[in-house]
């Protein structure tokens, strides 16, 4: 925030107090970053593309140059998505995921196999140096199915073109 606002963008950082930031979601991966230590936050927005490409590493990687952050500060909440039980992409797009960790795809056999991208998103961000600790994505609700949960929520994959969004936020007080 306070920078020339690109063209597209799925993520946002801020140090600023007062302002919320916002990412949307209807099967997507809303992610909330904080880090108490250095007042800073950021939310992204990750789709099954988002995923792949980084998304969320590249919001830590934001947040450490931008305002100094330490990966062991930074602590990282999923919102809820789609989850692997409905979720398909055809085998060309899966292949990435497989590639990544092969626990990311049942079904790798099929034309369409089932993708795991709250898992991916897990494991990318392990990877990038998040303490496994730091990252909330199975506490409440955060890790049922939106496709699955019609009373909780909104699910571009459940409801076609018809669909809500989910909102993951976050500001900083003081």
């Amino acid at each position: 925030m306070g920078k020339k606002e690109p063209e597209s963008y799925d993520g946002i950082i801020t140090n600023q107090r007062g302002v919320t930031i916002t990412a949307l979601g209807a099967d997507c991966i809303p992610i909330v970053f904080a880090d108490p230590v250095k007042k800073a936050c950021g939310v992204a927005h990750s789709g099954w593309k988002g995923t792949l490409l980084g998304v969320a590493m590249a919001t830590v990687n934001a947040m450490i140059a931008e305002y100094g952050c330490d990966l062991e500060d930074i602590i990282v909440v999923l919102g809820p998505s789609v989850g692997s039980c409905c979720f398909t992409l055809p085998k060309e797009s899966a292949i990435s995921f497989h590639n990544l960790h092969p626990s990311c795809v049942r079904q790798f056999d099929s034309p369409s196999p089932y993708v795991d991208i709250r898992k991916a998103t897990r494991i990318l961000l392990e990877q990038g140096g998040i303490l496994p600790q730091n990252i909330q994505d199975q506490k409440e609700d955060l890790d049922l199915c939106t496709s699955c949960h019609p009373e909780k929520f909104f699910s571009h994959v459940r409801d076609g073109l018809n669909f809500g969004t989910q909102i993951g936020f976050i500001s900083l007080r003081e």
